[in-house]
């Protein structure tokens, strides 16, 4: 049976609802996953469900594809059909899933134990996720803050290839990572980033969707009329800076991708740690109202913040 509980802030305000995805479609992938994302107001920013993608669900960590020593297929664990270079998208047995195998509410938010499984049941990776949230205020703008940090341990006999379809061959489709399906009232949003020359991210402007997709960035946002959201990835994540994978009309979504452009891999025993933080807030910021948030300073907090005893 699915577990769902809110995320609250430290003042009691509910910053999303957690889900263990447990009752989702095997062919979609089932993992865990935030939504509604709430403004400070209360406003919902995600989306779960749209016609489009069955499988997109509101704030969480997705990989498309996942090249696994003893498997046949990549691992799916996006969910819906997998790429394959000269076939198109194609509907495959591989769709994994993640399971938490054990959760707990701490005082600085919940960790959970999850294991990635591929189709048949085989366990890819462990991984110790915490999500954390909190309130942030800068140049006179509220922010709900929703931290995630994640360890990835590779349990397995052979090394763990992580891509996406952009790896597998189809240009500008590099999805996957830590990703954010937006509501449709960001269809049109605009998007914002660093300023050109600015790679600290210290002042912001905006950008068309062909500049930003693709692109490596310390960080990315996007307005509507009556929300902002605002994606900052861990200076020392793995790889050489974060990509960015972006679509504002039709199809809303932010994703930080670092598989976006080449593989990622994992030898076997081998660790990855994550950590990625978004930021809500009501009505459409200024640009350096942005750059302002993303300040490390305000940024993801350290994992001791959720090791703290259970709340009882």
């Amino acid at each position: 049976m699915s577990d769902r509980h809110p995320l609250l802030t430290p003042d009691g305000r509910t910053a999303g609802i957690l889900h263990d995805g447990a009752d989702e479609p095997e062919g979609h992938a089932p993992r865990p996953f935030l939504h509604p994302v709430l403004t400070p107001r209360g406003l919902a920013v995600s989306d779960y469900r749209p016609a489009d993608h069955l499988w997109h669900w509101g704030l969480g960590i997705a990989v498309s594809n996942i090249d696994v020593a003893g498997q046949d297929l990549p691992v799916n664990l996006w969910g819906g059909p997998t790429y394959r270079e000269g076939h198109g998208y194609v509907h495959l047995p591989n769709n994994g899933s993640q399971q938490v195998r054990a959760g707990e509410r701490r005082e600085g938010g919940v960790l959970q134990h999850l294991d990635w499984r591929a189709a048949d049941g085989a366990v890819v990776l462990t991984e110790e996720r915490s999500w954390i949230s909190g309130s942030v205020r800068t140049a006179d703008v509220e922010w709900t803050a929703i931290s995630v940090r994640s360890r990835w341990v590779n349990t397995g006999d052979g090394p763990l290839a992580f891509g996406s379809p952009t790896t597998a061959g189809r240009p500008n489709a590099g999805y996957g990572g830590f990703f954010l399906r937006l509501a449709p009232s960001f269809d049109g949003a605009e998007i914002v980033a660093p300023r050109a020359g600015d790679p600290q991210g210290s002042a912001g402007a905006t950008v068309t969707e062909a500049d930003a997709m693709g692109s490596t960035r310390p960080w990315l946002g996007m307005r509507s009329d009556d929300a902002s959201v605002l994606m900052v990835p861990a200076a020392d994540n793995p790889g050489e800076g974060s990509p960015w994978f972006v679509r504002s009309s039709g199809t809303p979504m932010l994703c930080a991708a670092p598989f976006f452009h080449r593989k990622l891999y994992l030898e076997a025993g081998g660790t990855l740690d994550w950590a990625w933080s978004l930021l809500v807030a009501d009505e459409a910021v200024g640009e350096d109202a942005f750059a302002a948030a993303a300040s490390p300073a305000t940024r993801v907090r350290p994992p001791s913040e959720v090791q703290a005893p259970p709340v009882t």
